[in-house]
């Protein structure tokens, strides 16, 4: 196992940013920026031993500066959706940024996303990402000391760990929000990608796309992946959800949640035969696949990011939990810091 590190290039506002490859013995690895603490490329066999990068993303700094749909980023202090109406804490009323037509928050307005993390080689050849979210950013309360930790073995695992303690009482959900194609990020529509999750509801939206606070049964509904099924097998279906998202775009409730890490989702590409096992000690998982990617941006290799060539797993909190009570509640404090890990391990 090695670390290599070396200069990605230079922010427009004259910042450096580093990129760090983790290689394992089987020659597979994976590429770190420091650039929003991004997980920038995994390269892992198919089934003839071909290697390719299954990331859907960029290769420049140009393109990551350009970015407008997260990819690969350490999305935070709360990833996903917080309603118009803010958060309530102790009595107290915090309005945040309301990036989307003034309406609500998205991913915290892309704070974490855009920072140049610190960086350190640990012992053990993962990479620890370091950011502090200054004292009220984006209207949150207080401030938040980051960590975010990279490791990728022999297995073909990859392993991140997030440690995120804020000063005072404060929403958070911190989460990566890779866009995979197992058939590599040339690799074309991944509607044809099985998908199995261990969810047995999710939580429908309103036109916003925000959550009604209903958690919803799978049952029955096109949003039942309980047993595998392409991607593109439903997603057509009549069904009022599916048009709000225009396609797949919602957080789904894994099952048996008590906080250990589990088992919640295999894909498989039949093509490349490439299997990806995702692992969480989270509550939810937003399930997207790419409905707004347009071709209007340039990603690697200079290839335009199409429709529906990303998949995304973003391992979370409900969004807008904070205005839910039904909802698991992710407010932490400094005695009560937020700590999660989630793995993503490649086999064929």
């Amino acid at each position: 196992m090695e670390t290599q590190k070396s200069l990605y290039g230079i922010t427009k506002d004259g910042k450096e940013v580093y990129s760090f490859i983790i290689k394992n013995k089987t020659g597979s690895y994976v590429e770190l920026i420091s650039y929003g603490a991004t997980l920038n490329k995994i390269v892992v066999p198919d089934r003839d031993n071909n290697f390719a990068d299954v990331l859907v993303g960029f290769d420049t700094m140009e393109g990551q500066e350009l970015c407008t749909d997260s990819q690969g980023r350490t999305v935070g202090r709360v990833a996903n959706r917080i309603s118009g109406r803010g958060i309530d804490i102790d009595g107290k009323n915090y309005q945040i940024t309301k990036n989307v037509n003034g309406k609500f928050t998205l991913h915290s307005n892309h704070e974490y996303e855009t920072a140049v993390w610190d960086y350190e080689i640990l012992p053990d050849n993962s990479v620890r990402f370091t950011y502090r979210s200054p004292d009220g950013a984006e209207g949150f309360p207080g401030k938040v000391d980051n960590e975010v930790t990279f490791s990728f073995n022999d297995e073909n695992e990859l392993i991140i760990k997030y440690n995120c303690v804020p000063s005072e009482k404060c929403p958070l959900s911190v989460t990566n929000h890779a866009y995979f194609n197992l058939n590599g990020y040339d690799g074309g529509s991944i509607l044809d990608h099985s998908v199995k999750l261990y969810c047995d509801a999710y939580t429908p939206t309103d036109p916003d796309a925000l959550p009604t606070g209903e958690i919803r049964s799978v049952e029955g509904t096109a949003f039942d992946f309980r047993e595998a099924k392409i991607i593109g097998r439903d997603v057509g279906a009549d069904d009022e959800q599916l048009k709000i998202g225009k396609g797949y775009d919602h957080n789904f409730r894994i099952e048996n949640y008590d906080g250990s890490l589990r088992l919640y989702a295999e894909v498989k590409s039949e093509k490349s035969g490439r299997i990806m096992y995702c692992s969480t000690d989270l509550p939810g998982v937003q399930f997207y696949i790419g409905n707004f990617m347009d071709g209007s941006q340039t990603g690697k290799g200079g290839k335009p990011l199409e429709y529906r060539t990303g998949f995304c797993l973003e391992t979370q909190y409900f969004p807008d939990a904070v205005n839910h009570s039904e909802f698991i509640q992710n407010i932490f404090s400094p005695e009560k810091p937020f700590v999660s890990t989630s793995v993503y391990r490649f086999s064929k």
